[in-house]
């Protein structure tokens, strides 16, 4: 189920003031990543990328495997808007002055070299990135950072056009994408309860069980907790006792604000920070936060 909303960047816009409004703590993450997630939904109408074609035997064929449609690397992208963004990016980053900004400068320089950085970020070549993080003096992580959120549009086009072919995703109950076989990153129960999972790296949502991990399958009651505060009921921590891994789960019917998953991603990094300090940990990499 793809999550694209129609005038894109103003959603960003409304649910960062709505995050604002109730947590004014998270000011200077939100400024950023707000303005950030803006240029992204007004980079779409650039993207141009060829449809995706799959023959029905093959898309049946995965499906009765468990596998997703495409792998990562077989993602589409757009250089020059790509390359477009990654220089906007780059500027927003300078202009919030965040730990990003010394990076985002020289790399702001360096902008017309990112086409040729994104296939080798998409097949995952770590010794290509490091390679151009070190030849340009900035850490492999702050280029992936870059580079992926550079390519945030084409994914989500890539996303919305696959998401046409998922057949049956009531009924898909794994823990991983059924577009691209990423972990998830963030939970959503909606107005009926119903548990839904975004995907980590192309944002796909889809139905899972709400008693069971995403990431081991445990469905033992006695192994599954959750954590919330009645200060904040919108917001809770969904634990597995069996791998120690977590989950953040967004409560859509104690939400009042408009909700755009990457925002509440990453407007929840408390709830990471008490998840540690139970001893549970996220699955998710690092250079791919939202």
């Amino acid at each position: 189920m793809s999550v694209v909303v129609e005038d894109g960047a103003e959603f960003v816009r409304r649910a960062a003031a709505g995050i604002l409004a109730a947590r004014p703590v998270y000011a200077e993450v939100i400024g950023f990543y707000g303005e950030l997630f803006a240029a992204q939904e007004e980079t779409r109408p650039r993207v141009r990328i060829e449809p995706f074609r799959l023959l029905p035997e093959m898309v049946r064929v995965k499906r009765q495997g468990h596998l997703p449609l495409i792998q990562v690397e077989e993602m589409r992208f757009d250089p020059e808007a790509g390359r477009f963004l990654f220089e906007e990016l780059c500027r927003i980053a300078v202009d919030h002055r965040t730990e990003l900004s010394a990076p985002a400068q020289i790399l702001r320089k360096r902008s017309a070299e990112a086409p040729a950085l994104f296939r080798g970020f998409l097949d995952e070549d770590e010794n290509r990135i490091q390679q151009a993080a070190a030849d340009v003096g900035v850490e492999t992580a702050a280029l992936s950072f870059f580079l992926y959120h550079s390519l945030r549009p084409s994914i989500s086009r890539c996303e919305q056009d696959l998401a046409g072919f998922v057949i049956d995703e009531s009924s898909w109950e794994k823990g991983y994408c059924p577009v691209c076989g990423s972990q998830p990153a963030l939970a959503q129960l909606d107005a009926e309860g119903r548990r839904f999972l975004f995907c980590s790296f192309c944002w796909h949502r889809w139905p899972a069980p709400r008693t069971a991990c995403p990431f081991c399958g445990n469905g033992d009651p006695g192994h599954l907790a959750y954590l919330y505060s009645d200060e904040e009921q919108e917001h809770r921590l969904d634990l597995c006792d069996a791998c120690r891994k977590y989950l953040k789960t967004i409560d859509a019917r104690n939400l009042a604000r408009p909700f755009y998953p990457p925002l509440e991603q990453v407007a929840t990094l408390h709830l990471d920070l008490k998840a540690a300090e139970s001893g549970y940990e996220p699955l998710l990499p690092g250079h791919r936060p939202a």
